[in-house]
């Protein structure tokens, strides 16, 4: 089974995909689940994700090639071989994250990224778990972060576009997208999530 946990940066993407995880493999033994995200998370990805990280990029299409080119190579050596081998697969960003950042946040073509991805045999997941929340909320757990936000985090305008860009792929999937308050208890939010993934696979 294949599992995303998307959202804009601050609604607690890394704090539940690493419960959930724990939760999971406490349950499913350690060899049924995988942890993993995007972008760089596969051995040569982390150059990758400093590239991106950065800023140093200046074209959006540079920028979304690079993405699919990490995302590429993250499938065929990570989520693929763990789907295949029938392990869950929990993993922070996909291309949910490319569609509402780089095509509503930055105005990359979106039937170009979705039919690169088709040729590309990119698998979709099976379950998406997105965490709402308002753009000053999330200003505000980005800021009290002891790191120095990125280039994505520290734009207002940037981050409403992306928020209406997740709220635009949620209405056009609402069955594979399952739409979660980010401002809510960490632990009912595991709770749930571990339990809709249970269902699914007793299903």
């Amino acid at each position: 089974m294949f599992v995303t946990f998307e959202g804009i940066d601050g609604s607690g993407k890394s704090t539940q995909s690493k419960a959930v995880f724990e939760s999971l493999s406490a349950i499913l033994g350690k060899d049924r689940v995988i942890k993993t995200h995007e972008p760089g998370d596969w051995s040569g990805g982390r150059d990758l994700r400093k590239t991106i990280i950065s800023g140093n990029i200046r074209s959006t299409w540079a920028e979304v090639l690079i993405f699919l080119a990490d995302r590429c190579e993250h499938v065929e050596r990570i989520i693929r071989p763990a789907l295949i081998s029938g392990m869950v697969v929990l993993c922070e960003r996909y291309s949910d994250s490319t569609t509402a950042y780089q095509v509503f946040g930055r105005g990359f073509p979106e039937d170009l990224l979705c039919e690169i991805s088709r040729r590309a045999l990119l698998p979709i997941p099976d379950v998406t778990f997105w965490f709402d929340i308002p753009v000053s909320v999330a200003m505000e757990r980005i800021a009290s972060r002891k790191s120095i936000p990125d280039r994505f985090e520290n734009d207002a305008a940037l981050l409403e576009r992306i928020s209406s860009g997740y709220e635009s792929i949620f209405r056009n999937e609402p069955e594979r997208i399952t739409r979660l308050d980010g401002t809510s208890p960490e632990s009912w939010l595991t709770q749930v999530i571990v339990s809709r993934i249970l269902e699914l696979i007793a299903a």
